[in-house]
């Protein structure tokens, strides 16, 4: 099947509030593209969150639109296109919540990524959480790692303060999230993927890792059956109980340290099932880019792909 027929099957399975989700992410894009501040302020949920690339970049709405004026005020806007999406309406019967990840084509930065979450106001649907990265192919990762190591060593860059678990089911999650990391690092197999739905979905940090459970089951089993887990300590975290009724969803983002690959982050949702006990229905691993680093970066990681 040709690649523009796999999208449009993909779509023709969507349901019609994904539908209506991934048009309101688009929106959004093609405000920013063409500098227009009130159409894209409008795709915004009030208490809106945007996680910038780097670990110090950490937005509600009144700021994020601070940032942002200058630049659409000059007529330059910016240009993410969604080259591939997935959209995930919450387990709730009001279909008013939904979590994405999509990969992105700049003609600025090359390939770059956002994971988030959106919200239902009638029937308009805006962002509620935005997490913006650049992945590094894997075939570059350790050394442009090394390189954010000893940069960051030289000038640390200071994680921007988040949303402490200050409810008990934010706390419940940031549980769940901690027994992830620890099963990881102990090579735990089975406690680990427990910790996930059984239709969770991980990404990895190269473009091309996007697995379903049980492709990141086959993955990463042979690594634990041999004892090599990996190490991912979290030093700073935020949650955010999702407005549905049922208090059922948390989206979280997480800053990590890694003795191999030094700063990571984590994003994604954690839902908690008919059982009572909260699993993680998607994470995201990326390794965030210093500003001062990133066109830098982002341009070998272009011309690495041509």
């Amino acid at each position: 099947m040709s690649p523009l027929l796999a999208a449009i099957a993909a779509i023709s399975l969507q349901t019609a509030p994904e539908q209506q989700a991934a048009a309101a992410l688009d929106a959004m894009h093609a405000a920013a593209a063409r500098a227009d501040a009130a159409a894209w302020a409008d795709r915004l949920a009030p208490d809106m969150v945007w996680v910038g690339n780097e670990t110090s970049e950490r937005w509600n709405r009144e700021a994020f639109l601070a940032f942002a004026a200058p630049v659409f005020a000059r007529g330059e806007g910016w240009t993410y296109s969604a080259r591939e999406r997935h959209v995930t309406v919450a387990p709730d019967p009001c279909a008013c919540v939904a979590w994405f990840a999509e990969v992105l084509d700049s003609a600025t930065y090359g390939t770059a990524r956002g994971e988030g979450m959106l919200v239902r106001d009638g029937d308009d649907w805006r962002v509620l959480r935005y997490a913006l990265s650049y992945p590094i192919p894997n075939d570059l990762a350790e050394g442009m790692t090394t390189e954010i190591k000893a940069f960051e060593a030289a000038a640390p860059v200071v994680d921007a303060p988040g949303e402490a678990a200050d409810t008990p089911e934010e706390a419940a999650a940031a549980a769940t999230l901690d027994a992830l990391h620890r099963a990881a690092s102990a090579a735990d197999g089975p406690t680990y993927f427990n910790l996930f739905t059984p239709d969770a979905t991980y990404i990895g940090t190269d473009v091309t890792e996007h697995w379903s459970i049980a492709e990141f089951r086959a993955y990463a089993e042979p690594y634990f059956s041999r004892g090599r887990g990996w190490t991912y300590t979290p030093r700073s975290r935020s949650l955010t109980l999702a407005p549905l009724d049922c208090r059922c969803v948390v989206w979280f983002d997480e800053a990590l340290d890694s003795q191999s690959y030094g700063t990571s982050r984590g994003t994604g949702v954690l839902v908690r099932g008919d059982d009572g006990q909260w699993r993680i229905a998607l994470y995201a691993l990326t390794f965030p880019i210093p500003n001062a680093l990133a066109r830098d970066m982002t341009a070998r990681i272009r011309a690495a792909a041509k």
